[in-house]
C-alpha cells in the first residue's frame, strides 16, 4: 500500500471514529507515519502521538491470546478455583508479573494471585 492511501484510510478511519483500524494501520506504518504526520488529520496525529508515547516509554499491548488468559483467570477468580488459576500461571508465568496485564485483572484474580505470589509487591 502507498504512504498516500495508508494516509487516507487512518484519516478516514479516524473521521469515523473506527479508532481499531487506525490503530492497526499506525502500528503498522508507525516509522513511515512519524515523517509523514503532517499529512493526518488533527485525530489521528493525536493517536500517533499517543502511540509514539507509548513505545517510547517501553509499553507493550498484550494480544489476543494473553488477554484470553486474563479473563479466564478472572472468571475463574469469581469462583473461587484457586487450582485452575495456579495451571493458567504455570502454563504462563511471566503474563501475570507484567504491569500491563494487572490492568485487565479483576480484585478477586489480584488477591488470589498475590495470595499465591505471582504479583510483584510494588515498594
Amino acid at each position: 500500500m502507498q504512504s498516500n492511501e495508508i494516509v487516507k484510510s487512518i484519516n478516514h478511519a479516524t473521521t469515523n471514529l473506527d479508532l481499531v483500524t487506525s490503530r492497526h494501520y499506525i502500528e503498522e506504518n508507525l516509522e513511515l507515519l512519524k515523517e509523514k504526520s503532517h499529512l493526518l488529520n488533527h485525530n489521528a496525529r493525536e493517536l500517533l502521538s499517543f502511540m509514539i508515547k507509548c513505545q517510547e516509554s517501553g509499553y507493550r499491548s498484550l494480544n489476543k491470546k494473553e488477554l484470553a488468559s486474563i479473563r479466564t483467570v478472572n472468571d475463574y477468580a469469581e469462583q473461587f478455583d484457586v487450582r485452575r488459576i495456579k495451571l493458567i500461571v504455570k502454563e504462563k508465568p511471566h503474563l501475570f508479573m507484567e504491569k500491563e496485564a494487572l490492568n485487565f485483572l479483576n480484585k478477586d484474580a489480584k488477591v488470589i494471585l498475590d495470595g499465591i505470589g505471582v504479583l510483584k509487591k510494588e515498594a
